[in-house]
């Protein structure tokens, strides 16, 4: 009687062996950008403590105050203090430009080696983070930071990839724009799925649960084992993100109508939500033009 054979694919555990290796030497986290975390997790309200943190970092306050200054926020006066921007933009809105900012930072003196646009990338990651915490404050979640945070990591694993595997996305690069393809089936076709790798990511970098499972799982279609709420959110933030125009290549493939439905949106209201959502393309892209 013959036994059954498990086959492994060395190619395979080696390119992922190789891939974690190359992650574990990625820097950790700034620490103002993990104190924003904690800010978010333990005290979403704590002003004085996020005021604190940003100012203490003074790469981090110097580019908040060029962001606040931008013409998409339209202020009267300069804003030239970390205390007046909070007063003007709002607490909720400088802790999520404190957190995209500093995050950013971890790649921001890496150059692309592959002519990947990192601007583009940004404003897209921007505008579905922004999109998401629409979203989740539409469905009553209270944790509508987080679901910010999930919008803003979801394509990380991208600038990895072109930070640290610029052969392999140079290729995954041409073979999109050759073949008209999204970049999710052109990285699986090489074996460098984005929302794999970021999830890894994440990971090494000890953060919540919630943001490696709505990585990895934001292009999990409706009834898939996997598919799951915070992975829904985020993909449907993804796709919307996609309609403004600030995605990279062609938008992946996906329902949003059942993706909208799952999560308690009928048409009239995601048709509603969309219209809201159009004026922060121009937001997005300030922000991101600090981030690079």
């Amino acid at each position: 009687m013959k036994k059954n054979v498990t086959v492994i694919d060395l190619a395979t555990q080696r390119k992922k062996k190789e891939i974690i290796a190359k992650i574990n030497k990625i820097p950790p986290l700034p620490a103002s950008a993990q104190e924003v975390l904690a800010i978010v997790a333990e005290n979403p309200k704590d002003v004085k403590r996020l005021e604190q943190v940003i100012m203490h970092d003074p790469s981090l306050s110097s580019q908040l105050l060029k962001v606040a200054n931008c013409a998409a926020y339209y202020p009267a006066t300069r804003i030239t203090t970390v205390h007046r921007a909070i007063v003007f933009l709002g607490f909720a809105e400088v802790k999520s430009l404190a957190l995209s900012l500093s995050i950013s930072s971890v790649f921001k003196n890496k150059n692309s080696q592959t002519g990947f646009d990192r601007q583009k990338f940004w404003e897209h990651s921007i505008a579905a983070a922004m999109i998401c915490r629409i979203l989740a404050n539409e469905m009553e979640l209270e944790e509508t930071d987080v679901y910010f945070t999930c919008g803003l990591l979801h394509d990380l694993g991208r600038i990895v990839m072109d930070t640290y595997f610029p052969n392999e996305w140079s290729q995954i690069l041409n073979y999109a724009q050759e073949n008209e393809c999204s970049l999710i089936t052109a990285e699986r076709k090489f074996g460098f799925p984005h929302n794999v790798i970021g999830a890894w990511l994440v990971k090494n970098w000890e953060l919540p649960e919630i943001y490696a499972k709505s990585i990895a799982s934001h292009h999990i279609p409706p009834g898939h084992p996997h598919f799951n709420k915070d992975g829904a959110l985020t993909q449907l933030a993804d796709g919307l993100s996609h309609e403004l125009g600030t995605g990279l290549f062609k938008a992946p493939s996906y329902n949003d109508v059942t993706i909208a439905n799952y999560l308690g949106f009928g048409n009239e209201k995601l048709n509603f939500l969309q219209k809201q959502i159009e004026k922060l393309a121009q937001i997005a892209e300030a922000i991101a033009m600090g981030m690079i």
